[in-house]
C-alpha cells in the first residue's frame, strides 16, 4: 500500500499547509495520481518549475515563483 502525502507552502504563511492524504493499493496508483496533483497545481497557481515523481526519487515538485508544493509517495504498511 502507498500514501501520497500533499504538502502546500505559501510565502506569506510560516508554516507548510497539509492539504491531502490518501492511500492506494499500488504504486502505480500512487504515481498517477501525483499528476493529477501537479495538474490541479498548475491550472490553480501556473507553473515555473515542475518535477514528476518517480521510483527512485518519489517526491514530486511544484513551483509557481511564489508557491512550492510537494507530493510525496511512501510505502505503508498494510498491518494496522
Amino acid at each position: 500500500m502507498y500514501g501520497v502525502i500533499y504538502i502546500i507552502c505559501f510565502p506569506h504563511e510560516q508554516d507548510p499547509r497539509m492539504e491531502s492524504l490518501e492511500l492506494f493499493n499500488s504504486y502505480d496508483e500512487a504515481e498517477k495520481r501525483t499528476q493529477e496533483i501537479i495538474k490541479e497545481f498548475i491550472e490553480i497557481y501556473d507553473e515555473d518549475f515542475t518535477k514528476y515523481a518517480t521510483p527512485k526519487d518519489p517526491v514530486a515538485i511544484m513551483f509557481n515563483g511564489e508557491v512550492t508544493a510537494y507530493a510525496y509517495i511512501k510505502e505503508v504498511s498494510n498491518d494496522a
